[in-house]
């Protein structure tokens, strides 16, 4: 990892949050522990800490984006009925 440079760590980053966070968020959405409507109001304020994390550096700005980027995807597939309760 020392030969990284920060946009590498801020990929790693990213990836590595969008992939936790996403079935994170699959798996509550499936098992019904959380609804369509609390995954808006949290992609809304985690929106607003990715703006703040544009002060704050890349790495900050990487990991708060695949936080919004993995709600808007479980969103999306829920609203195109590809993603159901079980």
């Amino acid at each position: 990892m020392e030969n990284m440079d920060l946009f590498d760590i801020s990929e790693l980053v990213y990836q590595e949050t969008f992939d936790k966070m996403y079935d994170s968020l699959v798996a509550e959405y499936k098992a019904g522990e959380i609804d369509l409507d609390t995954l808006e109001r949290n992609e809304e304020e985690q929106q607003k800490v990715l703006m703040n994390g544009l002060f704050e550096g890349e790495t900050k700005f990487a990991y708060t984006n695949a936080i919004v980027d993995a709600h808007q995807f479980v969103i999306t597939m829920i609203k195109q009925g590809k993603l159901v309760k079980e």
